[in-house]
């Protein structure tokens, strides 16, 4: 790591430390429950074409798959949480305050990012690659979901076009996108006129309760892509939508690829077990 960098980490989390008692490892008192568990069952994996007419051709072909039980992060990983694993010497930090396309940095998207940013500790960490998402789940004791896992926990079982239900995303505000805030940003400059939900990036997580999943799974549609396990040597599959999207993205079944080596503003993950 730079030297510069290195320093300027350091001093951000011993401020962070400071300011922040929270920042300990383990579930703190009055937090709510870290993991939701999610039931063995068969569910509708891919898209519903019945109640959904929006349906990408690598989301046809939907049906009932059988999904071993397991448990999944109920919110999506915090900067704050990631901290831990930075403190711990397990994570990297390095990267964290600047976007990559994989082949170099994009300094005109630095705003983007939630590392060394004052107020955002609860907020998703996000400009970081697969790779550090992956260290962060093993240092946690888990893993990241494959996408079955993570589609089960946003849906539920019953097929649904959202993790709300299937009536559309605006105009309340179930989840954090592309909205009139973001339009009315600089940087930033578009979004959804009719739709606000208060954020021009990233929001707290669970911040809109009424977008809960059935399994109580919360920002399963919108605020960070998430990553999965699934992909290939070159790319992995994400889910979800972002602050940075429309309601397309946020349907449960859309699907992204992020290369490998990729650090987006809106891309983060939640880790299962």
């Amino acid at each position: 790591m730079d030297r510069s960098i290195a320093t300027t980490t350091t001093t951000f989390l011993l401020c962070f430390a400071m300011a922040w008692p929270f920042v300990v490892v383990g579930q703190q008192d009055n937090d709510p429950p870290d993991m939701v568990a999610v039931g063995a069952s068969f569910a509708h994996i891919g898209c519903n074409e019945t109640v959904d007419k929006e349906c990408e051709d690598d989301e046809k072909g939907g049906g009932p798959v059988e999904i071993p039980a397991f448990e999944i992060d109920r919110t999506e990983v915090t900067v704050a949480r990631y901290a831990e694993c930075v403190v711990a010497g397990a994570c990297s930090a390095e990267g964290l305050t600047m976007p990559s396309d994989g082949r170099e940095d994009q300094p005109e998207l630095v705003w983007t990012c939630n590392w060394e940013v004052a107020g955002r500790e609860h907020h998703p960490i996000n400009c970081v690659s697969y790779e550090m998402a992956e260290t962060y789940c093993k240092w946690a004791g888990k893993r990241l979901p494959t996408a079955a896992e993570w589609e089960r926990a946003a849906r539920g079982t019953d097929g649904r076009r959202y993790p709300w239900g299937n009536q559309d995303v605006t105009p309340k505000p179930q989840a954090n996108l592309s909205d009139a805030t973001l339009k009315r940003s600089d940087p930033g400059g578009w979004g959804l006129e009719q739709y606000d939900d208060g954020y021009a990036t990233t929001a707290p997580v669970a911040s809109f309760p009424a977008g809960v999943s059935p399994t109580g799974a919360m920002d399963m549609a919108g605020n960070v892509w998430e990553f999965t396990s699934d992909g290939d040597a070159n790319r992995k599959e994400m889910r979800g939508g972002s602050w940075s999207y429309y309601p397309h993205a946020l349907r449960v079944s859309d699907k992204a690829y992020a290369q490998n080596g990729r650090r987006n503003g809106d891309t983060g993950f939640r880790c299962a077990r």
